[in-house]
């Protein structure tokens, strides 16, 4: 790896933030959990200092911030989107380990996107079974599809803890050539209930169940396709955690080219988990977020059982 000029004004940005939320974790009797969209973790064809450059790797300068955003929340578990394959997540896990967040385990879940992918990472003292969920069918405009990034589960387990399951997503972007389907809502929204009738299928019982549904949802919290993950008819799947920055803001993602922010990834918690219990986290906030993704990460303290 590269030494990189900018690690020590960033540390010196995010220590006060490090310290503050770095108290947490499964040694604390909670566990932390978290999800970031890294903006393009991958080789690909971009502008690098005003210069093109065909297959080109995410910058020195990019990756670091991104490093340094991790570092200030240090969750047990990390979930990731936008990450180019096992050897991009490794890369991530060794740079966070020589700065001394050790990661023991990684997975990335390989299904019909081969760019962007979603990934994990975990700590030592976490136990995790990744299942993958790339089986899910659904019919648009008299079409079959997948969800295309998948559904990854993670089955989580720490020493005094009930167990949980982690439901990963990165649902389609609002990017589309398809003129009968402005902003990809209905297969945005076709994959959502995909993913959410999976769900059902593993855990029938929300109410009795411990379950988190994460990630980049690529829509706002009235829209369709959020409201897939939190009711069925009568049945309540789950609720938004409303965590926020230390402004009091919600945002989680900046279009900079329409000048737009929005709340587009979250944490939703069963109510299996949620009642009786007080899930605390927020939206990681710093003022050098965007050089390295234009989406905030997000991150949720899970309390042990009796906590």
């Amino acid at each position: 790896m590269f030494l990189r000029p900018i690690i020590a004004l960033s540390v010196a940005l995010f220590g006060l933030l490090a310290v503050t939320l770095g108290q947490g974790g499964a040694d604390a009797g909670k566990l932390r959990v978290a999800t970031y969209n890294l903006r393009n973790y991958l080789s690909m064809d971009r502008q690098v200092d005003g210069v093109f450059r065909r297959d080109y790797p995410k910058p020195e300068e990019e990756k670091a911030i991104l490093s340094e955003v991790i570092l200030s929340v240090s969750p047990d578990v990390l979930v990731v989107q936008e990450i180019g394959g096992p050897q991009y997540l490794e890369e991530l896990r060794s740079d966070l380990e020589l700065k001394g967040l050790e990661y023991e385990e990684s997975y990335v879940l390989e299904a019909d996107d081969d760019v962007r992918k979603i990934g994990a990472l975990w700590k030592a003292d976490v136990e995790v079974e990744a299942i993958a969920h790339t089986a899910d069918r659904f019919n648009l405009f008299g079409t079959t599809h997948s969800i295309k990034r998948g559904l990854l589960e993670l089955r989580v387990g720490a020493e005094g803890m009930e167990d949980l399951s982690i439901f990963a997503l990165h649902l389609k972007s609002k990017y589309t050539t398809d003129q009968r389907d402005p902003q990809a809502l209905q297969q945005r929204t076709k994959e959502a209930q995909a993913a959410r009738d999976r769900i059902l299928k593993i855990y029938p019982r929300p109410d009795a169940s411990r379950f988190l549904i994460l990630g980049d949802l690529n829509d706002y919290r009235n829209s369709s396709p959020v409201r897939r993950f939190l009711v069925k008819g009568d049945l309540r799947i789950s609720q938004i955690q409303e965590f926020t920055d230390a402004d009091g803001l919600i945002w989680t993602h900046y279009y900079k080219k329409g000048g737009e922010y929005s709340l587009i990834d979250y944490i939703l918690a069963s109510p299996g988990l949620s009642e009786g219990r007080d899930i605390v986290g927020g939206v990681q906030d710093s003022r050098e977020y965007y050089k390295g993704s234009d989406h905030r990460l997000v991150w949720a303290d899970i309390p042990f059982q009796g906590n």
